[in-house]
């Protein structure tokens, strides 16, 4: 089963200094037609108010030491993807160009794909919400069990609520995308104990 599209976008991300913007042009009867440039999913939800104890460990560790953790923490994240990715692809990883916890949680996914066998129908797929004006891009779409997923890869060490307003932002996208009808929503949080 692959994925057919009925609404055709390109998305390509705005060059930008920070947060994720992405240029829309709507694809039809062979032509292009620019709908203009959007903040993406997690853009948007970074509005989303920070919880107490966010504010409350940016507080101790300090502005500058906390966005250095943030961004040490993101460029792990970055590897995690990108490892998943090739292990569905059929790369072979080796352990020693992972930090620990960086193969804790790359196991945990494998863990996880052996425990339920996803049909993979797409990873990264760029998605465009014309009802709500909002791009993204989504890391997995998959059938299991019989049912469609939508699936966010997380390697943070805690869940927050924007989240799942993302996965279902991503949802939304693709059911105005494709044939699709998403059943359920995930948000796998790699290394979760």
């Amino acid at each position: 089963m692959g994925l057919n599209f009925k609404k055709q976008y390109r998305i390509e991300l705005a060059p930008t200094l920070n947060k994720h913007w992405y240029y829309v042009w709507e694809l039809k009867n062979g032509k292009e037609k620019k709908l203009g440039c959007f903040p993406s999913f997690t853009t948007v939800l970074n509005a989303y108010p920070f919880s107490e104890q966010l504010v409350k460990w940016i507080a101790e560790k300090g502005w500058n030491e906390s966005r250095e953790i943030r961004d040490q923490a993101g460029i792990s994240g970055s590897k995690i993807h990108k490892a998943i990715e090739d292990l569905l692809a059929g790369t072979v990883l080796f352990k020693d160009q992972y930090k620990l916890e960086e193969w804790n949680k790359i196991c945990s996914f494998v863990n996880w794909h052996k425990e339920y066998k996803p049909e993979i129908l797409g990873l990264e797929l760029p998605l465009f919400s014309a009802k709500l004006g909002i791009p993204g891009r989504v890391d997995c779409v998959a059938k299991i069990n019989g049912e469609i997923y939508v699936i966010d890869w997380k390697s943070s060490r805690n869940m927050h609520l924007p989240y799942h307003l993302q996965v279902a932002g991503y949802a939304q996208a693709l059911e105005e995308m494709t044939d699709l009808k998403v059943d359920n929503t995930a948000v796998f949080q790699m290394g979760a104990s």
